[in-house]
């Protein structure tokens, strides 16, 4: 881009990052309407959209916008080319999935005369494995469409080509993509230039505007003049738009586009980015050219990569005097093949550079487009072939390189760039040793594979006097939106500078470069924000490892990472510590980065970041996320960039305010103090560390000495029949901290994950605060092991006699005192019962079960070997948090009743857990607590963990009244004990990256254990009876089929041809290819008898014996698959390395979940048919002597064999798939799947919506399934919208009616037991099941990370999501089939409330349940004083107003009596003190309250209930 002096519209400045350029600053100023679907990494840009919507904020030529966000990304892109045919400008968003997904949507638009256009963050598209982050192949798979489409280097040229395209659009009546790198750009903080609202009329002019046709076609169709955008569907000039067309005229209407619209459009192009340029002064071009004049060697690219490669090839030409260019094609349809032939005409090299990769292609695109451009002009030289390209001669034809680099957003540096140029110009070899001169003209860049180069030279390439900076942070802890504050704080003080200093002018003094570097992980994975502040232009855009200051949050960062990377000599690292003396902290650091430090003179400044936070606030989750403003402050402190600039204090406290005012005003003044505090002690608190010595102690592990056995588990590895499921193999790809020197290995091309990997992780860096457990204070009441989303909580009961033998064995080194020890342990342990009997009535004061058998085993172990045996049992029993005292059923009562026979429960907290303290807020007895994580905690984990493998299952005489070889059997309130085994808790081993306290992972977690509990009995006893039953066959089976032979030869004939066919696979097309097939078959009546046998046995030996999940012992094959939308849940579920799910597990894309795991359903149904039910049927008959005749009927339904032919028995022992999405693939954008899949009915088909209200994936969106009140960034609140209008969809319900007759339930956690009970009964039904489970989402209902169960309550209690149960077994009539029973007063429109206080009782609505979550913060304030004086009680204008009242919008007629004033209605809300505080709310939360009540209602009245409060 070149510049011009004085233009007209220079631009006003702004700091900023691309997707809030384009979304906020540039189409939300100009369009008319934007129609879009939420998508990573696009999803901002339509947010910012909807947030000018919601703001009531008008384009500049004074229109309202429409906002709107549709199901789904194909219904987004439908939706928008309709909008744009009635005369509007028209904008979606969108990427990758998004693009391919509605890609039918592109090719018919063009046809149409729309101009719309699309703005693309481009993101890889899915192949073996999802990626969110950048790559080309979404806009190259759009080359096809006939839509035009640019591609910028940077968002300044992505904002100013909205413009030059969509006056392009305009002109040439064809609609137009607009692309820009999704995150490296999309998210990239720097200054920017906004465009003058002048600019934008001026240069675009209004949509109504009569304009000349500008071709002789337009004029053909429209007359001289037409609307700049015509309104082809209008009322005033009616006309059919989408014909369907013959033979005779559809190759017509084809080719006529081609020279009546599409040959004009690179003039236009042309035309408008000149007037741009002479507009702004910046221009642009169909291509750029950087250095290209005299460089024999260019490179060719699209995106932020030009950039880098514009400072690279700088680099060489100082480094090697070399010239070598750069061009970025900034028109990529129609493709400006003149332009690109004059510019490459004559060089001798081009390396085409491209972020997608087309390996079955000739060539990739891009190179592809070039090649065929240069083909075309050298054809040219031997004739006229291309009268509209010029001519090269053959010696003018340069070589063409192919490099594929950044799939992925995968990292690009200087020393690929410099790589690709060495092997081009200088001879560098590609890893595999051949070279260009070898004939290989493709390469890949800064991966480890056979074809990949690079360069030994490694730059950083940032200006000079640049000030670089590296967050090392945890997500969810601030330091990104820390980031993003300090990027735009230094371009605003920048700002000040040049105000100061160069007054007048529009000299950018600093500018900035930002941008995050995070993975698909949720809170609690690792984060890193990368910031460059300079006085030149940065033009690296890369992780940096060049930096001057590392501001490290994290305090567990030496753990798992090396934040002193690249840290320059001299440079600084700023590092959260709360150690008491510097000297501790010294030891936290590794001996190796010591060295580091110290050669380097590296500045370690050390600040207690969290402690800032407490004080400033008592909220646990704005601790983490105000951390990072310490940070803020230190960087300031330390970085000397105020000093450097003589930037006052009280003006730099200014600019910090005025940007905390911005980005946190609509919370609050108080939340914009309490992070100024924040601030400003992180600026006066952060301290210089002194050096210790090198070797000094070593603590940086932060973990204590852990007390192990003496012997591993012994459990063999899983056969290696297929390597890719071997944990080892995957571990030394994925596990082996390779980062970018991964291999491209045939592992990673094929996106698998071995099941359960998760369970090897840690989450030690993700947790703060860790649960203790205090066994004396423990009632086994299970609250908290249901609560646990992590499964981080297992339990047990044991046998005292187990407990001290696993210790005894297991961890006193000497032998022969082992053997000692067990004796007296045996004669002990009636002693130690009869103590802990009487002990048990002290309840918490009860003592500890470690001290009183010690007691009792020391005072015989007088004769041991080794004086340590002793001590080294009390060492590891003290490990062991065992209750007794206050679990009389499992302790007391039994030992009352059976001496003997009572037991030790216990919880072992793990390293899985995140510290999210769900637990503890569950445990109403104090038997848990939160506590900073210590050295010793972290040991005694490792501790609890390596014994707790040691011992057996728990045993079923002390799981209550559950019974766990007929789970169905079981009362409700007692199923929970079923996650007292081990094997069915860790049916989901966790480990992954969901984040912390996740309402979604305590649902799915439960889901999977209910369903291991359900199932495993059942294979079991199969597989006991098919043993039985071959064993029984083994011994007559052989005689009583030559009795048959004899007795009934018809019977035997068919049974035979049965058999052959079905499991001997003798079978044919039809009766008689199958005899004759069976011909073949020589053997005999033992060989079939033999078959039968063998396939029992394997059959039963799959169901109980097999090892299927590595590391564990054989407990049978998986009972269930799951199939998942893509989400939440996919998203922590499937990212490498921590697989939680220990089934096979598939995530398709967004909107077919439910129709994959339909699908998968019917295979499941179709092989366990043929390998486990008729097998085991032929068995029967052998059995009874073939008392039940066969017929040629029996033999067609075993070859034609469906669900229809299944016993009850046999439709309970089917594996079951779970179909498990969000409210936004389930109830959105894939809802016709599902209703499709629920209408099936399929036996072994269960689905689960796991329903946030939010859309929770891409940031908070707006489902059909969110409230009204809205709180999300697609349904945002502002003056002209304070949330939908639109009712709940009610999913749950849907298929209550016009579905057939599925099972149904609409539960949460908030009562565990319905639950429960509702999956087990699914799983038991025979038909499909739909289970629609409230979860909360910690960050986007801004809640703390504790609060998903006590936040399921309020949901359900305020009426906002009602608990139901719909079993069609029950009857005919929804008051048979329907129960609400297990939701408060089931009789009244709200749950009857008692002030603790007054004793009063008061109705609790959703409003009370509103106030507590920051999602509904702009609906609700503090009642001012006199707020009675003209407010109206919440229960008065609820008693007169109806949901008609809302759909007829008289409540916004302030002369109707149903009219509800904003911000005049009012409640009291009861205080965790019992005090009442009265709040107002506005009026789309009255309506909420409406809403609701209504859907209350009728629920009521389906399920017979009549209610109070509301007679017709």
């Amino acid at each position: 881009m070149t510049k011009k002096n004085n233009p007209k519209y220079p631009g006003v400045k702004i700091t900023t990052n691309g997707n809030q350029f384009i979304g906020y600053h540039t189409e939300a100023r100009l369009a008319d309407a934007g129609i879009f679907y939420p998508i990573t990494p696009s999803t901002e840009m339509g947010e910012n959209f909807e947030l000018s919507f919601a703001k009531g904020e008008l384009n500049v030529f004074g229109n309202a916008k429409i906002a709107i966000e549709t199901e789904g990304e194909h219904a987004a892109q439908g939706g928008a080319i309709a909008c744009s045919l009635t005369g509007k400008r028209v904008v979606n968003f969108t990427a990758s999935q998004g693009l391919v997904y509605g890609l039918e949507q592109y090719y018919h638009a063009p046809g149409k005369l729309s101009s719309m256009v699309v703005e693309v963050a481009s993101r890889a598209l899915t192949r073996h494995a999802l990626n969110v982050h950048c790559g080309h192949d979404d806009i190259y798979a759009m080359f096809g469409t006939g839509w035009n489409i640019t591609f910028a280097k940077d968002a300044q040229q992505a904002a100013d080509q909205a413009l030059i395209l969509r006056k392009v659009n305009e002109l040439s009546l064809t609609p137009g993509i607009n692309g820009q790198d999704g995150f490296l750009t999309s998210h990239l903080e720097r200054s920017f230039l906004k465009h003058e609202a002048g600019l934008i009329r001026e240069y675009l002019g209004r949509p109504d505007d009569m304009i000349d046709c500008p071709t002789k076609a337009q004029i053909e169709l429209f007359g001289p003049k037409r609307r700049r955008i015509p309104e082809s569907y209008s009322l005033k000039e009616p006309m059919l738009l989408g014909t369907v067309q013959n033979q005779e005229h559809y190759m017509n209407g084809v080719a006529a586009r081609r020279n009546n619209f599409y040959e004009q459009i690179l003039g236009f192009f042309e035309k408008a980015y000149a007037e741009f340029g002479e507009l702004t002064g910046r221009n642009y071009g169909l291509i750029s050219e950087y250095n290209t004049k005299d460089a024999e060697t260019v490179f060719v690219c699209i995106g932020s990569a030009a950039e880098n490669i514009e400072a690279a090839v700088d680099y060489i030409k100082k480094r090697d005097g070399i010239n070598i260019g750069v061009i970025h094609i900034n028109v990529l349809r129609p493709f400006p093949e003149e332009v690109v032939i004059n510019a490459l005409k004559g060089k001798k090299n081009v390396i085409v550079l491209e972020r997608a990769d087309e390996p079955i292609s000739g060539d990739n695109p891009l190179t592809r487009d070039l090649r065929t451009a240069l083909s075309k002009a050298l054809e040219n030289s031997r004739g006229k072939a291309h009268s509209h390209l010029p001519a090269i001669k053959i010696n003018e034809m340069p070589n063409i390189f192919s490099g594929v680099y950044g799939l992925g957003s995968r990292d690009f540096r200087p020393e690929d760039i410099f790589g690709a140029y060495e092997y081009v110009v200088k001879g560098k070899k590609r890893q595999d040793g051949k070279s260009a001169k070898d004939g290989e003209h493709f390469f890949y860049l800064s991966i480890n594979h056979p074809y990949a180069v690079s360069s030994e030279d490694k730059p950083s390439l940032l200006p000079e006097k640049a000030i670089a900076v590296r967050f090392h942070s945890i997500g969810g802890w601030g330091a990104i939106t820390t980031g993003k504050n300090l990027s735009e704080i230094l371009g605003d003080l920048g700002t000040y500078i040049k105000e100061r200093d160069f007054p007048g002018t529009d000299k950018e003094v600093v500018h900035i470069s930002a941008n995050p570097k995070y993975g698909s992980e949720k809170k609690g994975a690792p984060t890193n924000y990368f910031l460059v502040a300079a006085p030149e232009r940065i033009r690296v855009n890369c992780d940096l490892q060049h930096v001057d200051v590392v501001l490290c949050c994290d305090p567990k960062a030496f753990t798992h990472t090396n934040p002193l990377i690249g840290l320059k000599e001299g440079g600084a690292l700023v590092w959260e510590n709360s150690e008491n003396t510097p000297e501790i902290a010294w030891k936290r650091i590794p001996v190796a980065a010591r060295k580091e430090i110290i050669e380097k003179k590296i500045k370690v400044y050390l600040l207690n970041g969290f402690m800032i936070a407490r004080e400033a606030t008592a909220r646990t989750d704005l601790q983490l996320r105000m951390q990072g403003n310490s940070f803020l402050g230190a960087f300031f402190k330390v970085a000397a960039f105020l000093k450097e600039n003589k930037i006052p204090d009280l003006e730099f406290l200014n600019i910090v305010e005025q940007q905390y005012k911005k980005k946190f005003g609509k919370l609050g003044a108080a939340v914009v103090e309490s992070n100024m505090t924040v601030m400003r002690e992180g600026f006066e608190q952060v301290k210089e560390m002194p050096y210790g010595d090198v070797e000094d102690g070593d603590l940086s592990l932060m973990q204590g000495e852990k007390i192990l056995p003496l012997t591993k588990d012994d459990v063999k590895a899983v056969s290696a029949q297929c390597p890719m499921l071997s944990r080892e193999k995957f571990n030394s790809e994925f596990r082996a901290g390779l980062g970018y020197f991964q291999p491209a290995s045939p592992l990673a091309s094929t996106g698998i994950i071995t099941v359960g990997t998760g369970e090897q992780s840690s989450k030690f860096v993700s947790r703060r605060l860790v649960p203790k457990y205090s066994p004396q204070k423990c009632t086994q009441c299970m609250e908290c092991v249901i609560a646990c989303p992590d499964t981080a909580l297992p339990c047990t009961v044991q046998e005292i006699k187990e407990v001290l033998k696993t210790a005894i064995e297991n961890y006193v080194v000497n032998k022969d005192d082992r053997a000692t020890l067990l004796t007296i342990a045996v004669k002990a342990e009636k002693d130690i019962r009869a103590e802990m009997l009487v002990e048990a009535k002290n309840k918490e004061r009860a003592k500890l079960f470690v001290d009183i058998a010690i007691k009792y085993i020391s005072t015989n172990a007088k004769n041991l070997k080794s004086a340590k045996s002793i001590i080294e049992l009390e060492n590891i029993l003290k490990k062991l948090p065992f209750a007794y005292a206050q679990t009389p059923l499992i302790f007391a009562m039994k030992e009352k009743q059976n001496p003997g026979s009572g037991g030790l429960f216990s919880i072992f907290v793990q390293d899985l857990c995140k510290g999210c303290g769900h637990c503890v807020k569950q445990c109403k007895f104090d038997a848990l607590e939160m506590v900073v994580e210590t050295e010793e905690l972290t040991a005694d984990m490792h501790t609890a963990k390596a014994f707790m493998h040691k011992l057996p299952e728990t045993l079923p005489q002390y799981m209550g009244l559950y019974n766990s070889e007929k789970p169905m059997d079981t009362r409700a309130a007692a199923l929970k004990y079923l996650l007292m085994q081990r094997k069915n808790y860790q049916a989901m081993v966790c480990g992954d990256g969901a984040c912390a306290g996740c309402g979604e992972k305590t649902v799915l977690r439960n889901l999977a254990s209910i369903t291991e509990a359900y199932m495993r009995p059942l294979f079991h006893a199969k597989a006991d009876r098919l043993r039985v039953k071959a064993d029984l066959i083994s011994k007559k089976g052989l005689q009583a089929l030559e009795k048959l032979e004899k007795t009934d030869p018809e019977t035997y004939k068919i049974f035979k041809r049965t058999v052959l066919h079905t499991l001997m696979h003798y079978g044919g097309e039809s009766l008689e290819d199958t005899k004759a097939i069976m011909q073949q078959f020589k053997g005999s009546n033992e060989e079939i008898i033999k078959t039968v046998i063998d396939i029992l046995n394997q059959d039963a030996f799959n169901h109980k014996d097999l090892q299927a999940i590595e590391g564990k012992v054989g407990n049978g094959m998986c009972v269930m698959g799951m199939t998942a939308s893509t989400g939440c849940n996919s998203v922590y579920s499937s990212t490498p390395p921590a697989n939680p799910h220990t089934y096979p597990w598939v995530n398709s894309l967004f909107q077919d979940g439910s129709t994959i795991g339909w699908l998968m359903a019917e295979s499941f149904i179709v092989d366990h048919a043929r390998k486990s039910v008729m097998p085991e049927r032929f068995a029967d008959l052998i059995l009874d002597s073939f008392n039940q005749k066969l017929t040629e009927e029996d033999y067609f339904n075993y070859t034609h064999f469906t669900d229809k032919f299944l016993t009850e028995q046999e439709i309970k022992e089917l594996p079951k798939i779970w179909a498990i999405g969000g409210d936004g693939a389930l109830g959105d954008i894939g809802f016709q799947n599902l209703s499709k899949t629920m209408l099936q009915n399929r036996p072994n088909y269960h689905c689960l919506m796991l329903d946030t209200q939010v859309y929770s994936n891409t940031g908070g969106q707006n489902s059909d399934s969110s409230v009204m009140p809205g709180g999300f960034d697609m349904n945002q609140y502002g003056a002209a919208s304070q949330g939908k209008l639109t009712e709940k969809k009610e999913v749950a319900q849907i298929f209550t009616v016009g579905h057939g007759s599925p099972y149904v339930a609409q539960v949460s956690m908030a009562n565990s037991a319905t639950f429960f009970r509702a999956v087990m009964e699914s799983l038991d039904y025979r038909g499909a099941a739909f289970i629609q489970a409230y979860t909360p989402c910690m960050p986007e209902h801004a809640i703390g990370d504790d609060t998903a169960s006590k936040q399921s309550k309020l949901a359900k209690d305020s009426r906002g999501m009602v608990e139901f149960i719909y079993n069609s077994q029950k009857g005919e009539t929804d008051a048979e089939c329907l129960d609400v029973n297990g939701n408060a007063n089931v009789d009244r429109d709200w749950v009857q409330k008692v002030n603790k206080i007054s004793k009063e009782k008061y109705n609790f609505t959703v409003f009370h349940w509103a106030v507590t979550e920051g999602r509904f913060r702009n609906h609700v304030k503090k009642a001012p004083v006199n707020y009675k004086e003209d407010g109206v009680y919440l229960d008065d204008i609820l008693n007169k107003v109806t949901q008609q009242d809302v759909i007829s919008r008289n409540v916004f007629q302030k002369e109707h009596p149903a009219y509800i004033p904003d911000f005049h209605v009012y409640a009291d809300v009861e205080q965790a003190d019992g005090s009442m505080k009265p709040y107002v709310m506005s009026r789309q939360m009255v309506l909420f309250c409406i809403e609701r009540r209504k859907n209350w209602r009728k629920l009521q009245a389906r399920a017979g209930v009549v209610n109070q409060d509301y007679t017709v």
